[in-house]
């Protein structure tokens, strides 16, 4: 079942199911118990937020969804999943999606390979997509050949920066833009894919989606600070327990002495909760949430201003999914 984010939109839910089921069936893993890890993982409840967003503007740009880009949409999903096996292991996770990871059930080798299986798969279902979409080579030229890299090094700026005393927003930003901006920017630039699209239009809808998974990541980081475990899925802070230094944080880094004095007393790798308690209390006196929230605003007028610009007939329906998503309205 897909998640309920998408109820007020029956055409994406339905297509989304699609989607899914794509991704199921066109898997080939000899191992039944790996296989039917993944399938869980496909089919655990999760938001399929780039999916659908690729549904949404090829469904305001050809007015229905064709089957190509049903792949598309599977194929930006699949590489996401891809980086959450990855994430896990770094991460040290116990769940995601509400079920066992793949490298607590089986091992960190195992999940490590699975998250490369998938990026291979991934690649499949893309030329699938092209395929029956018809794209020749000269309409391929629209599609950024080297945006699988840059995501995979964003995935790595991450890991070499974790518990880095150095690392600033400026780092940050480039960061989340490889780790996620730019898979939302796939998902747009896909969606709103149609013949003879001029390079013009194309690098506008990656922006679109640059900009939202710019202010969705930054979001998702704030949440780790303020969500309980039952809400978010994993516990609070952890973030900061695993060495991750996200807006928030480096905000107050960059502002507070106060805050800089406090840090260089502790042991970042080894954090009680006296010290999330105090870090959290001290990020609250230097407003670093608002800050963090006011950061998360400026990247979503950047996504409206050329969502204006109307690459889509009608941007309306994208309009207010947007603020129903940034709004965390599910």
């Amino acid at each position: 079942m897909v998640h309920r984010i998408w109820d007020s939109y029956p055409t994406i839910q339905e297509n989304l199911e699609q989607v899914k089921q794509i991704m199921m069936s066109e898997l080939r893993v000899n191992h039944p118990d790996i296989k039917a890890k993944i399938l869980e993982y496909i089919d655990a409840p999760g938001k399929y937020v780039r999916a659908g967003l690729s549904l949404l503007l090829a469904m305001e740009e050809d007015g229905h969804i064709p089957e190509g880009k049903l792949y598309l949409a599977a194929y930006v999903e699949m590489l996401h999943l891809a980086t959450l096996i990855h994430d896990d292991v770094i991460d040290v996770a116990d769940s995601r999606r509400g079920i066992e990871v793949i490298n607590k059930t089986f091992s960190n080798r195992v999940a490590i390979y699975a998250g490369d299986y998938l990026l291979a798969y991934a690649n499949r279902l893309a030329l699938k997509g092209t395929d029956l979409l018809k794209v020749s080579s000269d309409d391929a030229q629209v599609f950024n050949p080297y945006l699988v890299e840059r995501v995979l090094t964003g995935e790595l700026a991450q890991l070499m920066n974790q518990y880095s005393s150095q690392m600033t927003m400026k780092a940050y930003l480039k960061q989340i833009q490889g780790k996620t901006a730019f898979l939302f920017a796939l998902a747009c630039q896909l969606g709103a894919w149609r013949k003879h699209i001029s390079r013009k239009e194309s690098k506008l809808a990656f922006q679109i989606g640059q900009n939202i998974g710019m202010a969705f990541q930054i979001s998702d980081d704030l949440i780790d600070y303020r969500v309980s475990q039952s809400h978010s899925g994993k516990p609070r802070m952890q973030d900061v327990q695993n060495g991750i230094y996200t807006a928030p944080y480096l905000l107050a880094q960059a502002s507070s002495e106060k805050f800089r004095k406090y840090i260089a007393t502790i042991d970042l790798r080894y954090l009680s909760e006296d010290n999330l308690l105090k870090i959290h209390e001290l990020l609250e006196e230097v407003e670093a949430f608002t800050k963090t929230e006011d950061l998360v605003d400026k990247f979503m007028s950047k996504a409206f201003i050329c969502i204006d610009k109307k690459i889509i007939p009608d941007t309306k329906k994208l309009k207010i999914f947007l603020e129903q998503l940034m709004n965390r309205q599910f």
